[in-house]
């Protein structure tokens, strides 16, 4: 048991490593991009049958993201956002329009192959502007069937991991056929991230590991506060909370000019992100999708994929640029822990300041949307 917990943890935190250190050296590998390798690395190991340790596995996803959020914010520029926040509000607004229309539709398509149809398109509408957390408590607030939340749920995760994978290899290109390309606050065509990896690039190895060290600690400060505040609040620790606090401190660290100006955060963060990618695919194990039911599967599946090619079809209409659309897009399927993943994947770090912020707004709509569409369908 041990053994296999220490195997677990070495391939967790030593993939991701080895993917960077090829990075530079392997065309191929910058083709597929280490955060695609690490991903699939981690569902084939969780479709394999080595009987992963699952909370471990989710354990690391939470920790690597609440200590990567800090730090991919230190270097952001949070009032050049602000001037540029209107369409960000507004793809977001896009989406949960799809996201009701769609759960509208798979009602009337499934309303008399079980009771409890209603139900599954508010929590949908939960999970789908929100979170996980948002259809959880709908499944609570209506009454509804354990059962049905469990087969909800894997069926979430299944089609999400799909999702996901087309999200950091061809969203970009795809979304970009038809929407406007995405307009930097700095200047047309600027790389986003090239800024932090060659600044990191030029330091020597001491100044690496010193600035390594100072982000982390930090990031871990941040992380500890949060969970602090969460705490007094709520005397546990629940994700929204968490995340506003995480987010609203790192912002505010960006302000002051010496965490500003770590080369180190930026790598720091893509790094803990690729440990991430690995612990999420782990998490998806496509076996788990033979246990939903036919219906529940389909009511997913149209629920989560009409929603995205609705929501692309009105961010056409009102000329959404391809970026914004995809991180609002992130922001509603899968909420905020996803928006540095999927940002680092697309190349373009400004987005993930509006990003974290639409995710926690849908937390915060999310469940008055889904219970209150349950109840017109009821």
């Amino acid at each position: 048991m041990m053994v296999r917990t220490i195997l677990q943890i070495c391939f967790v935190f030593l993939f991701p490593a080895l993917t960077l250190f090829a990075q530079s050296r392997s065309k191929f590998i910058r083709w597929v991009s280490p955060i695609v390798l690490c991903y699939l690395a981690g569902i084939l190991a969780a479709n394999l049958n080595l009987n992963l340790d699952k909370e471990l596995m989710t354990t690391f996803t939470e920790i690597s993201v609440a200590l990567a959020i800090p730090l991919l914010l230190f270097s952001s520029d949070f009032l050049k956002w602000l001037k540029h926040s209107k369409q960000t509000f507004l793809s977001f607004f896009l989406g949960v329009i799809a996201v009701v229309g769609c759960s509208f539709l798979a009602f009337f398509i499934f309303k008399d192959q079980f009771p409890q149809a209603y139900g599954a398109s508010g929590m949908l509408i939960g999970v789908y502007t929100g979170g996980t957390p948002n259809m959880s408590a709908i499944g609570m607030a209506l009454n509804i069937e354990e059962e049905i939340f469990i087969l909800l749920n894997s069926a979430d995760v299944v089609f999400g991991a799909v999702y996901f994978v087309f999200l950091i290899t061809l969203s970009k290109k795809f979304f970009g056929l038809f929407l406007p390309k995405y307009k930097s606050y700095k200047k047309e065509g600027h790389d986003l991230a090239s800024d932090e990896e060659k600044g990191f690039g030029s330091l020597s190895l001491g100044t690496k590991t010193k600035q390594i060290l100072v982000g982390l600690l930090l990031s871990i400060l941040i992380f500890a506060v949060a969970v602090g505040v969460s705490f007094l609040i709520k005397g546990e620790l629940v994700a929204p909370i968490l995340i506003l606090f995480l987010t609203s401190l790192g912002i505010g660290a960006s302000f002051i000019p010496k965490i500003r100006s770590l080369k180190a955060s930026y790598p720091t963060a893509e790094y803990l992100l690729l440990v991430f990618a690995v612990a999420i695919g782990s998490l998806a194990n496509i076996k788990e999708l033979m246990a939903a039911s036919s219906v529940i599967f389909f009511y997913t599946a149209i629920v989560m994929f009409g929603a995205i090619v609705f929501h692309a079809v009105l961010g056409a209409a009102f000329r959404i640029q391809t970026d914004t659309l995809i991180i609002t897009s992130v922001a509603g399927i899968y909420g905020p822990a996803f928006i540095g993943p999927v940002a680092n994947g697309i190349k373009n770090k400004e987005i993930i300041v509006p990003g974290i912020a639409m995710g926690l707004l849908g937390y915060a709509v999310g469940n008055y949307i889904g219970i209150a569409v349950a109840m017109i369908l009821k």
